[in-house]
């Protein structure tokens, strides 16, 4: 029995007509009559009861019908996954954490998808282990974070650019008046740091290699919310990349001034699973990133 004898089949039961039938299928009537009567020939089965221009299906004729029908339905699902696969070759699933992706991603996304309009970007807002365990299990298609590229064997990591951490704080601060600061001056003061992996520790880490016991007085995993708080005077925070705008959400304005102590650049990378070959859109976007002088002032 073909696939073409089964939809065939399935159709003329449906309609109990073949006239019904073949107007269905969009082809003629003596091609579905020809179909059926083969079927017939080489089954060896008395499929219809013919009254006049009516069919019913002999117990046979039903047997059949209740064989082929989750067959017919498991292709139809199987042309719909296609389909979706189909559409999903043009899709990027990619993370990254706010505090570079409303700087760097804006003007980068413009760029690249006006050469490549077919490509859908997907973003998530996630770094640090959160973004990796998520291309570790398949969930994403790339991250974007500045954690240790040593967290997984199993991914692949490209180096994008180094950035220079910058101090933080509200204009009416006696240090804000400064050109830069030193983390001496700074230990005095009370913190506001970015609550996420590796950021918090890193910059903790920081100071205490220097002999500097820094009190953090405050974190949140937002760095729009960190801000915030630096904008109303409950600390100052150190951030990884020097923001375009010095308004906060809430309305307040805050300002960023150059760090004097020698501090270790962090680099930003750009990771995915090593022993998948990437999508065509994936190798387009990373080969693109590569191609331009990425940088958060790129936007």
């Amino acid at each position: 029995m073909t696939l073409t004898q089964m939809r065939y089949f399935y159709e003329v039961c449906k309609w109990r007509s073949i006239t019904k039938a073949a107007a269905s299928l969009h082809i003629s009537q003596p091609t579905v009559s020809i179909a059926m009567a083969d079927l017939e020939k080489e089954s060896g089965l008395n499929l219809f009861r013919r009254e006049g221009k009516k069919l019913s299906l002999t117990e046979d004729g039903s047997l059949l019908l209740s064989k082929i029908t989750p067959i017919l339905a498991n292709l139809q699902q199987l042309d719909r996954d296609i389909k979706d696969m189909a559409q999903n070759k043009n899709l990027i699933r990619l993370a990254v954490p706010l505090q570079i992706g409303v700087q760097l991603l804006p003007t980068l996304f413009r760029d690249f998808k006006n050469l490549y309009p077919e490509i859908e970007l997907e973003v998530v807002e996630a770094g640090g282990i959160d973004s990796l365990r998520m291309i570790e299990n398949e969930e994403l298609d790339l991250a974007v974070t500045n954690y240790d590229d040593s967290f997984s064997p199993n991914l692949h990591y490209r180096k994008l650019f180094k950035s220079e951490a910058c101090f933080c704080t509200y204009p009416d601060h006696p240090l804000a008046q400064k050109k830069c600061v030193t983390l001496q001056e700074l230990s005095r003061e009370p913190m506001i740091l970015l609550d996420a992996v590796p950021s918090k520790n890193y910059f903790v880490s920081i100071f205490k290699e220097k002999g500097y016991h820094p009190e953090v007085a405050y974190s949140s995993p937002s760095i729009e919310m960190v801000r915030c708080m630096v904008g109303q005077g409950l600390g100052f925070s150190v951030l990884v990349t020097r923001p375009c705008c010095d308004m906060t959400y809430d309305g307040e304005r805050v300002v960023q001034r150059d760090i004097a102590d020698d501090m270790p650049a962090s680099t930003l990378i750009m990771a995915h699973l090593a022993n998948n070959e990437p999508t065509r859109p994936t190798q387009l976007f990373m080969d693109y990133c590569r191609s331009i002088e990425l940088t958060p002032t790129h936007a």
